[in-house]
């Protein structure tokens, strides 16, 4: 399902997940609130006391920005790289423009147009986004102190590649922070390239310890943890889920 992402429902989607406010993504007062503010909370586990000055992050299938942008409050510099050139050139609008604007659907073709700026304390100034294959990142990216991986592996077909170059793009003492539902579907990776939620060698095996297994070598886990997350569909359906997240050190 390669152009899943790039259809003006799904960016419309996005951007409202990424930038609408609480009051946007869940216009009542009941509910998963507690999912809300997905973003900030994400980029709160980079522990700021072991970046170093000029630091440089990567926010791996940054969708449209929010990531990259949020990073910028404790990293130098930021790259966001997305498959999806649709979502790509909508990051680099907000970038260049400060604006995003967004339809706030309630049913059917009825809802809302709503603009909002970014955050004065981010720095776009900061970012630069670019299309690219997260299973063929190019050499000339150089190296980085923090990389965020937010929902990626369960939509690309070869996670365990993703995962092998990790090591080839962080210096000594990186943080790495991978979070996600673990939604595998056929349409983006077949059965037997998936990480987990299976039986192997009469072990349950879940995605996650297979990523903290692969990652060993390299990498020392720190933390694990939960973050639900909520995106907004119409104003009476939602999407929430729970996305695993574990932090490691490059070795």
């Amino acid at each position: 399902m390669p152009d899943y992402y790039d259809t003006a429902a799904q960016l419309n989607e996005y951007l409202v997940f990424h930038y609408g406010n609480d009051a946007s993504v869940l216009p009542w007062d009941f509910g998963p609130v507690k999912a809300l503010g997905f973003h900030k909370r994400l980029v709160g586990w980079v522990d700021k006391s072991r970046l170093r000055a000029g630091s440089r992050a990567l926010d791996l299938g940054c969708a449209v920005g929010r990531i990259s942008l949020e990073l910028t409050r404790v990293c130098e510099s930021v790259v966001g790289i997305d498959y999806s050139t649709t979502f790509i050139e909508s990051a680099k609008k907000i970038r260049e423009s400060g604006l995003v604007t967004f339809q706030l659907t309630r049913e059917g073709t009825l809802g809302t147009s709503s603009q909002v700026r970014l955050p004065a304390d981010v720095s776009p100034d900061r970012t630069s986004f670019c299309q690219g294959d997260a299973e063929n990142l190019s050499e000339s990216l150089g190296k980085f102190d923090v990389i965020i991986m937010a929902n990626l592996l369960d939509r690309v077909a070869h996670p365990r590649k993703v995962l092998s170059r990790l090591s080839d793009i962080t210096q000594p003492g990186a943080q790495v922070i991978i979070c996600s539902p673990f939604t595998w579907w056929d349409e983006f990776t077949q059965p037997e390239e998936r990480l987990g939620g299976f039986i192997q060698d009469g072990k349950e095996m879940t995605s996650m310890d297979t990523v903290a297994k692969l990652l060993e070598p390299n990498f020392r886990q720190t933390k694990i943890g939960d973050e639900p997350f909520l995106i907004r569909q119409h104003e009476r359906k939602f999407f929430m889920s729970v996305a695993c997240v574990g932090a490691w050190i490059r070795r």
